[in-house]
């Protein structure tokens, strides 16, 4: 599967996850449930999904000698709107919908576009409650600007409230007679009554194509994760596994809204996982701390590219540019993970897989966003790096990406699970 038709079926991080899934079965990683015991074998492959919108795949060698874990991370979730419980809006003869904002979209750019309504619903069938995957793949709703007449300011200021400008028109009410329940009870051939819940966001339905001569820019929505975590995912499919090294890649839920939920990176996906790895070969306490203390971290979430118009936005000398390659992100107040040794170790990945690679930092008058990586190294202290690829439009709507980018964090990721690392102490570092 390219990126594109990954982003095609990934309308909300349900999907993502389905997709996920269905692509590790392809693969043949075997599928596990936490509340059951893990079985492992070495030289197989396992995954397991929580919540239904983060999966954590890994792969393990032949021989636990001098074990280490080489860990990469990123998020499959997106700024958009979500509906609320109680969802419906009746005015005159409209039916609106009432939406709540998740995370830090730019409001403007979900105006005047056809969108769906996709997610997850939660169904009672024969005493137990069934998730099922929603969407209705097609257009079903829009959020429609006012005229210009009425708000000549609108091309001088824009100020948006997700309260009163942002609520999708939904229904003609003097065409149709419809609600929205019914509408999905419909497509999932349930009765109305059975739905007893559900996670429904709005969803683009122009989901991505190639722009420019030599199809040089991407444009899609949900780049900014889905990209670093379709990369990540094959690069990890087509790695081959070395003696001595358990490759881990955790795909998170959440990160938009600050990953405080079961499935997010503040929660104990990744160290139970660790610790369930070492307990099926009955490694001790002292050997799975050593194992820990042996690895390395990657962090992967897109980074800001530099945008033409707004040169004055950007640091003099640490701009990254789309289609010039991975890059690595660095910040003095440590919200991003990146130090001397990490960024070092790599530098070292990227040649030795002949990627290319830049460095960003922020204006030190103008904050950056936050990464997984610095709330994962709170829960595990190894080494760790923060990387990802330049956009343009982060948490717009329709966001831009170069195409070149995924070839080559593809080839470092391949190496970097690939790579065994031994640490002499706090002295120097192998990576054999």
């Amino acid at each position: 599967m390219d990126f594109l038709n990954f982003i095609k079926e990934s309308k909300t991080m349900y999907h993502a996850c389905n997709t996920i899934s269905k692509i590790l079965d392809d693969n043949n990683f075997i599928r596990l449930n936490e509340n059951e015991k893990f079985n492992l074998e070495l030289g197989k492959n396992y995954y397991f999904t929580r919540n239904n919108s983060s999966v954590i795949a890994f792969k393990l060698p032949k021989k636990l000698d001098d074990l280490s874990f080489n860990i990469s991370a990123a998020h499959l979730d997106s700024p958009t709107f979500k509906l609320k419980p109680n969802f419906e809006i009746d005015l005159n003869r409209y039916q609106m919908l009432n939406t709540e904002v998740y995370g830090g979209p730019i409001f403007s750019t979900f105006m005047d576009r056809p969108l769906d309504i996709a997610g997850r619903v939660l169904i009672k069938e024969n005493n137990k409650i069934i998730t099922k995957l929603f969407s209705f793949d097609k257009p079903v709703c829009m959020i429609p600007n006012l005229c210009i007449h009425f708000n000549r300011n609108a091309n001088t200021e824009m100020n948006l409230n997700p309260q009163k400008d942002m609520l999708p028109l939904f229904i003609d009410k003097e065409i149709s007679k419809y609600d929205l329940k019914e509408l999905i009870s419909n497509k999932l051939n349930c009765k109305k009554e059975d739905i007893y819940g559900y996670d429904l966001f709005l969803s683009l339905i122009d989901r991505g194509t190639y722009v420019g001569f030599n199809n040089e820019f991407i444009m899609a929505p949900q780049i900014d994760n889905l990209e670093c975590s379709y990369v990540s995912l094959m690069s990890l499919i087509k790695s081959k596994v070395k003696d001595g090294t358990i490759d881990i890649l955790a795909l998170f839920d959440n990160e938009e809204i600050g990953s405080h939920t079961r499935q997010g990176a503040q929660s104990d996906m990744v160290l139970n996982t660790l610790r369930r790895i070492t307990d099926s070969f009955n490694l001790s306490n002292e050997e799975h701390l050593c194992a820990i203390n042996n690895s390395f971290f990657v962090s992967l979430d897109n980074a800001q590219g530099f945008h033409p118009n707004y040169p004055d936005k950007y640091d003099p000398t640490n701009r990254c540019y789309l289609n010039e390659g991975i890059v690595i992100k660095n910040a003095a107040s440590g919200s991003y993970t990146t130090d001397g040794l990490s960024l070092s170790i790599f530098k070292e990945i990227c040649e030795k897989a002949n990627a290319k690679y830049q460095f960003t930092t922020n204006r030190s008058d103008i904050r950056g966003g936050s990464t997984l990586g610095a709330i994962l190294l709170s829960k595990i202290s190894i080494p760790a790096v923060d990387i990802g690829l330049a956009q343009l439009a982060m948490h717009s709507a329709y966001e831009t990406c170069g195409s070149l980018d995924i070839d080559e964090l593809m080839k470092a990721m391949i190496k970097f699970n690939e790579t065994h690392f031994h640490f002499n102490g706090d002295k120097e570092v192998e990576l054999k």
